[in-house]
């Protein structure tokens, strides 16, 4: 009776020690923002860590047309992307607390097996940086200067 007792408990534990271990290091974007743009709700990944930031949407197929990535820093400053491993182009929206201070729009995706070779910088610096599908700055109408309101 108390071996079993005994096998039960430790199923339990490697149980239990699995779902911690797949939910915090399986998924980089497990938290989840919005951006509102004047009526549009865009909803957002969030990637606050450097190994979310790192990995970004490099490495997706696609991207919906009411989603995105929320990149968050601790403080404004002057960050550089680049779209390595990306299968897709984007819209680069920089923004520093809740005003957006430069636009990239359609920036390509780099050629198969190639390096890519451009950086994209903010004009002045940024705290907030939101990828979405190339051309929704233009459908949102999205301007440096407008104010973003993000949930998160």
């Amino acid at each position: 009776m108390n071996k079993l007792l005994v096998v039960f408990i430790a199923i339990i534990i490697v149980i239990a020690v699995a779902i911690v271990y797949s939910g915090s290091k399986g998924n980089l974007f497990g938290k989840k923002a919005e951006a509102t743009f004047g009526e549009t709700t865009v909803a957002l990944d969030v990637a606050d860590t450097p190994e979310s930031r790192e990995k970004g949407l490099s490495g997706r197929n696609s991207l919906a047309e009411k989603a995105g990535m929320l990149f968050i820093f601790d403080q404004p400053g002057v960050p550089s992307f680049w779209m390595k491993d990306m299968k897709f182009p984007i819209d680069i929206i920089f923004v520093n607390n809740d005003k957006i201070v430069t636009i990239y729009k359609n920036v390509p995706a780099p050629k198969n097996g190639e390096t890519p070779s451009n950086y994209y910088q903010p004009t002045s610096p940024a705290n907030r940086v939101i990828e979405l599908k190339a051309g929704m700055s233009d459908k949102y109408k999205l301007q440096v200067g407008n104010t973003v309101d993000l949930s998160l």
